[in-house]
């Protein structure tokens, strides 16, 4: 039976509409319903979507973490944060290797996500024959999430931590956006959620737990914030490695 209302589909765009990036998720016109039938997805999976779109504070804690990565995308592009951060020295080895050791990790992370004509690959694609969301869920998110674990967990009380914050009470303004983004309350929720292994995947991402409920967060969202936490690991490595 053909399926007229696109109630999936209606969803998702109003979810990635308000929580996710430009041209995310399915494109107008295209009926989700119809494609994968309407239970395919669960009543919890759509609550879920329903519920953040309807939370006033988390479309808050949403906006303002999006408008200090928006701010950190001009500042980072060039060498105010490898400047700030220039005037401060490492005091051990062991600093500089876990500076660099989280890099290195973060990079590894990353290239889980590999690509065969647009299609992910997985480590058991020639044992079993998976499902397109299952490949994505282990290579798309299953990097995301240990990339965002190596910035926002092993990072965060750390080196760069300390050295973010040494810059931002000497008011240096690029360090002190970093730490307004490592304590915005969007962030500090994954984190939160992360370090207590309290996430799991859902329909548009990964839905991330804590004490204040749900807070789902989008592929491409979090592939822009992975993408920025990155750089700024690697202008406090490169500053760090002048002395």
């Amino acid at each position: 039976m053909e399926i007229a209302i696109d109630d999936i589909g209606n969803l998702l765009r109003d979810f990635y509409a308000a929580y996710g990036m430009t041209d995310e998720g399915p494109p107008a016109g295209l009926n989700v319903s119809a494609l994968i039938g309407n239970d395919s997805v669960s009543s919890q999976e759509s609550n879920l979507l329903s519920t953040a779109l309807s939370d006033p504070i988390l479309r808050r804690q949403f906006q303002a973490c999006r408008r200090i990565l928006d701010d950190l995308a001009n500042r980072l592009t060039g060498e105010e944060l490898l400047r700030e951060i220039s005037a401060f020295s490492l005091t051990s080895d062991r600093q500089f290797e876990e500076l660099s050791s989280g890099v290195f990790w973060f990079a590894l992370a990353t290239s889980l996500d590999r690509r065969d004509g647009g299609i992910p690959k997985t480590p058991f694609d020639k044992q079993l024959d998976l499902p397109l969301p299952v490949k994505v869920r282990m290579t798309v998110q299953g990097s995301l999430v240990l990339r965002l674990y190596v910035a926002l967990v092993y990072m965060r009380e750390g080196t760069l931590t300390e050295l973010i914050g040494e810059g931002a009470r000497d008011g240096n303004p690029c360090c002190g956006q970093v730490r307004k983004l490592l304590n915005s309350d969007y962030v500090r929720r994954i984190r939160n959620a992360l370090s207590h292994g309290s996430f799991s995947s859902c329909i548009a991402g990964i839905a991330f737990r804590d004490d204040y409920g749900v807070l789902v967060a989008t592929p491409g969202f979090m592939n822009w914030l992975s993408t920025w936490l990155m750089l700024i690991q690697l202008q406090v490595l490169a500053a760090s490695a002048k002395h």
